[in-house]
Order: structure tokens, then sequence, then C-alpha cells
């Protein structure tokens, strides 16, 4: 963030930053520490002076447009890789914490079946209008806009802010899309046709090695690891019957920490190993060109009858009847 904020005071103000830095207390050599985050507290006073100094109002979304991909710890490719924009949209909101140490994420399905992504803060501090405008448009709206190549406008219905009007808008309406200011919280309403688009980039294999350093990072963290990323190691473990030790080991995190991580989820090991098995049989028994001895064996079951065991109890049905299905 502070490298942003500075590489926007050089480039778009004439600003050296290294005096206003310092102004707030902050020293310039942060900038050279891609694994620090600073708090609130202390990044609130440097918004302040900007706005202050540069008389910009929208100071906030000036400063978006100086974050690049690789200030995101891996998070842009590795949503850009997911399989559909409901999928990265998901995994936006399970690793927004990744981002930022203020908001709280929730998706919900609104009354007229749209998308809506609500942005609350977390603790008692309200972040400065600047950062909120900053979160949201480089956050958000621009790393929407790069996993889709397309424009915000043809994805959200519109976007709620709680900063107060501005004095003059015009910088926010060419955003491209509807803005509304004074919410009760950050939100963006997505046309619910956008969340099956597929990605461009789509790419399982890549996504599970980019997405290996952010499970680390939350894992540190303290916060919840995605159940979904984590039964996407293990489709590719089934064959060897893993256990907990062996998922710690492919995250490179202390096995410990994962079970703790599980069990704060409500979930056991057992539990998503069964998931993943259930998730990876529908996908290969949607080939027809696997054997149902092939499918059991991917899904690292002894014998077809403990497939056949195992799929009863998941779809109620036999895996034979669901390819019928599924096959048309």
């Amino acid at each position: 963030m502070v490298s942003a904020i500075a590489g926007t005071l050089r480039g778009a103000y004439a600003i050296d930053p290294e005096p206003v830095l310092l102004s707030v207390g902050i020293d310039p050599a942060v900038m050279l520490d891609s694994e620090l985050r600073l708090t609130m507290t202390t990044l609130s006073p440097l918004w302040l002076r900007c706005v202050e100094l540069t008389g910009d109002e929208a100071f906030g979304l000036r400063v978006a447009r100086y974050f690049q991909p690789a200030q995101f710890y891996g998070i842009d490719l590795a949503l850009c890789t997911s399989a559909t924009f409901g999928e990265a949209l998901q995994r936006h909101v399970q690793i927004i914490r990744v981002l930022t140490t203020i908001a709280l994420p929730q998706l919900s399905i609104d009354a007229n079946g749209d998308c809506r992504l609500e942005i609350r803060r977390h603790g008692p501090q309200r972040p400065t209008d600047a950062a909120l405008d900053c979160f949201f448009q480089a956050f958000c709206i621009r790393l929407f806009e790069r996993q889709t190549g397309l424009h915000a406008r043809q994805l959200l219905r519109r976007l709620e802010l709680p900063r107060p009007p501005p004095k003059d808008p015009t910088p926010w309406r060419a955003l491209g899309l509807p803005v509304t200011f004074g919410c009760a919280c950050g939100a963006m309403v997505f046309k619910f046709e956008s969340l099956a688009m597929p990605l461009p980039g789509a790419n399982p294999h890549l996504l599970a090695q980019l997405e290996q350093p952010i499970l680390r990072y939350l894992a540190q963290l303290g916060l919840p690891l995605p159940p979904s990323a984590l039964r996407s190691r293990l489709a590719d473990m089934l064959t060897e019957t893993p256990d907990v030790q062996q998922l710690a080991t492919e995250l490179d995190i202390c096995p410990k920490l994962l079970r703790r991580n599980l069990t704060s989820q409500g979930l056991t090991f057992s539990q998503l190993l069964d998931q993943a098995r259930e998730a990876q049989a529908l996908v290969l028994l949607a080939n027809p060109a696997l054997s149902l001895e092939q499918v059991a064996s991917k899904l690292g079951f002894s014998s077809t009858s403990s497939l056949v065991r195992a799929f009863r109890r998941w779809q109620n049905n036999t895996p034979m009847a669901y390819r019928r299905q599924a096959l048309g």
C-alpha cells in the first residue's frame, strides 16, 4: 500500500514521497518489505495528509492506478486462473483478509436475484474515504476487470460506497457504472449471469501452485483456509489415500495448525476428504472413457462396490445412473 501511495505522489503530483512519509511517522524503508502489513492506525494519517497535500478528494482512486498485480501476493493471478467468475468471486471473499485487516466480506443473493458482495469494516476504527476508494477500485473493480477482460459495467449493476458524496463526483462517474454514496457499508452488486462466466485464464494446475503461498499466509494469520481450495489440493492426492499429515506437507504448513483450522470451521479431515472424493467423482464420471474400475481407483477406493456405496450416500444414486444422466 505504501509503495502505491508513494508512486502516486511521485508520478501523478510530482511530490517527493519520503518527506510525506516521515511527516506521519512512517519509515520509507517499509516500501522495501513486501511482507509488512501496516495497521489502519498507521496508514490513516498518511491518507489524510496526502489528500490535504494534493487537494484531491479523489486521491484514493488515483492510487488504485499505481497498484501492480505483483503487489497482491499472487492473488491476482490465482483468481484469474479460476474456472468461472463466480468461483473467483468466492475465492476473493475467502482470502480478502490477505489484502486488508479491516474488512469483513459477505456474499448473498438479493431480492432481484443478483449477487451482492458487502464489505463491512472490522473493528471500531473507520477507514479514511481515500482508503475506501482505493480498496474498491484497486482491490475489487480493477481486479475483476483483469480477471474477465470486461469493463466493470458488464459485470456490475452498481457500486455502493459508505463515504459521503464528493464535491465533484466526476472521477467516480468515470468508473462507468452507477455509484451511490453515503451507504451503510460498501457493496458491489453483480449481475447474476456474470457468475457462470468462464474465465479465459482458467488453469487448475497453475491455480494450485499459486494458491499455496496464499493458503500458508492465511494459516499464519490464523484465518480460515477455504475448504474449496483444500478439496482441490486433495483431488490430486486421492490415489494415495492421503491423511492430514500429507495435506499439511503439500501445503507447507504445520499439521496441528491445519487440524485447528479445520476444527474452527466445524470440519474434520475425514469430512474434507469425503467431500473431495464426491466432487472428483462427479468430474471423473462425466468422462465416458473411464471405466468404473478406473474411477474407483482414481478416487482411492479399493473396489467398485466401495465406490457404489459411497456414491449412493453422496447422491442417492448409482455411479452409472449418474453418468447416463450427465452424458444425456
